[in-house]
């Protein structure tokens, strides 16, 4: 009686299970059925983009005139200096905000120095930093804690930029992106504004050597000295 009921089940069953595996195909319009893998055969892994991606910014085009610089140190050692480079004429405010707490200057008492330079190792994306003393580590360096997203101009397309870290539309405060590779996930919800002008050597060294524990380094990489290079 058992064997024949299984077989009986395994009968009625069959039709289903041939079902499932066509679920995911389509019917072409001349009949044939298709699939996601003759596609990818047929247009490659460009044939799922859902739109191309964008161009690097055109540095050439914009002048840069401040370039500031953090000297690194992990567990008190020195380990290099990383040089940047700021859009002052397209995004002011941001590259203010990141000017005054480099120098010291800043009107709320935030300052890079002596604050972490990496908070957590971003694994794809590279080093988040710019830790202050302040509640959760960050604040602008004007008198409001946050300020607006200022513009979306530079697309994450390239290595090597320096982005607005925020927790949602309009909070941008002291921390900030140091990019390893290209991040399209980050445009229009991070604010670029400005590239690693020297010292992108010391970055990538940070990023590839780190130990950490989900992310967040075990060593004590801090900012020795910063500043705005004359």
């Amino acid at each position: 009686y058992w064997r024949r009921a299984a077989a009986t089940l395994l009968r009625r069953a069959a039709p289903r299970r041939a079902a499932r595996r066509t679920l995911s195909a389509k019917p072409a319009a001349n009949g044939h059925v298709t699939g996601w893998f003759e596609h990818y055969a047929k247009h490659g892994k460009e044939g799922f983009d859902v739109a191309p991606p964008a161009a690097p910014f055109d540095w050439a085009s914009h002048a840069t005139p401040t370039r500031c610089f953090f000297d690194v140190a992990v567990d008190g050692a020195a380990a290099g200096r990383v040089e940047v480079e700021l859009l002052d004429e397209l995004l002011p405010r941001t590259c203010e905000n990141f000017r005054l707490l480099c120098s010291g200057a800043a009107p709320s008492g935030a300052q890079y120095a002596g604050g972490a330079l990496v908070r957590e190792v971003v694994k794809g994306v590279g080093l988040l930093g710019g830790v202050v003393d302040a509640p959760g580590g960050s604040r602008s360096a004007f008198a409001e804690r946050h300020f607006a997203d200022e513009g979306f101009f530079v697309p994450h397309a390239e290595p090597g930029l320096l982005t607005m870290a925020n927790a949602g539309v309009d909070t941008n405060g002291s921390q900030f992106y140091m990019t390893v590779a290209p991040a399209p996930h980050l445009d229009g919800r991070c604010v670029a504004f400005g590239r690693v002008a020297a010292g992108m050597d010391v970055v990538e060294h940070l990023y590839g050597t780190l130990y950490t524990q989900r992310g967040v380094p075990v060593e004590d990489v801090r900012v020795a000295a910063c500043g705005v290079v004359a």
